[in-house]
């Protein structure tokens, strides 16, 4: 149950770009991209690509007066549904019965990639324009974005070019592999979506809350916790203690992005069963090591770089 808990946490994170006119330079494109994934409406099935494992899901997202709403459903591998109203998240467990809540701090879920505010990029991005390809049966514009250094991975965007939607994006190794990647199959774009169709059937369900069962509020992480410094760029965007299914105590939650990509810290007492040292699978790398008498975990999409810079910076003071 901790690890769809977990897989829920990396997973996810008016119509005004429809029909807009075509930007001309690079980061005009990733702003459009940025704005369309919040502003349209759309479902359709994509199929996302990492280390040998292949999983194909289906979105709808829905843009109303009252916000966003948005179902995704895996439809291969262990079942799971998550909805989002707004920033609240639902992950529904393949037993169908039990429900996770937890609020939605950061946009990492496909097609909702970039912040939408992309200025920070350029300062560890090189982007240009990339020539155009098809995808889905739409024509997209092809974007390029260039790591200025080794904390980051390169990324291949494709860009609807009626209205900028992101339809597919890889994710490149230093050594030039790709290392992930999320392809859209079919797409439907600004048609009408009924609202039932996103929101969640959540009676006779038992639900749990990430702050704690009943408690809707954030809780502070543990004091005497310091993190410094980061690689270039990563900031410390959310920090919060919650409760994982299947774990007997609270553990701490520390995220760091750079506005594209971002890597989280889970630090909670060490068992027999803490084993130091870094793994990956995929674009995914996660790093282990133990301070006092804790675990201290950073896993993230970035390269095993980002996430030893930042575990072995995590250090605690009584």
């Amino acid at each position: 149950m901790k690890q769809a808990w977990l897989a829920c946490l990396l997973g996810f994170v008016t119509a005004s770009a429809y029909g807009a006119e075509v930007p001309d330079g690079a980061f005009a494109w990733l702003q459009r991209m940025a704005t369309a994934a919040h502003q349209l409406n759309y479902t359709g099935s994509f199929v996302y690509q990492h280390g040998q494992q292949v999983e194909t899901s289906r979105i709808t997202h829905l843009t109303d007066a009252s916000g966003e709403h948005e179902k995704l459903v895996t439809l291969d591998g262990s079942p799971r549904q998550i909805f989002r109203n707004n920033d609240e998240v639902y992950c529904f467990l393949a037993d169908d019965k039990t429900v996770m809540v937890d609020k939605h701090h950061v946009t990492t879920g496909f097609p909702a990639l970039l912040p939408q505010q992309i200025a920070d990029l350029k300062e560890y991005y090189d982007v240009r324009l990339d020539g155009r390809e098809r995808v889905a049966g739409r024509e997209c514009q092809v974007i390029y974005l260039a790591p200025k250094d080794q904390f980051r991975y390169g990324h291949r965007l494709w860009a609807d070019i009626q209205t900028g939607l992101l339809l597919k994006t890889s994710t490149w190794s230093d050594q030039k592999d790709i290392v992930d990647q999320f392809t859209f199959t079919d797409i439907k774009i600004g048609a009408p979506i009924d609202r039932n169709d996103v929101r969640p059937a959540l009676n006779g369900k038992k639900l749990i809350r990430s702050t704690g069962e009943g408690n809707a509020q954030p809780l502070p992480i543990d004091p005497g916790w310091e993190i410094g410094p980061t690689p270039p760029g990563f900031k410390k965007i959310m920090a919060v203690k919650r409760v994982l299914p299947g774990a007997s105590v609270p553990v701490n939650h520390i995220v760091f992005s750079d506005g594209l990509a971002a890597a989280s810290v889970f630090i909670e007492p060490a068992s027999n069963k803490t084993t130091p040292g870094l793994s990956h699978q995929g674009a995914m790398h996660m790093y282990t090591r133990k301070v006092a008498d804790y675990q201290v975990k950073v896993l993230g999409e970035v390269p095993s770089a980002t996430v030893m810079q930042i575990g072995d910076a995590v250090s605690f003071r009584k």
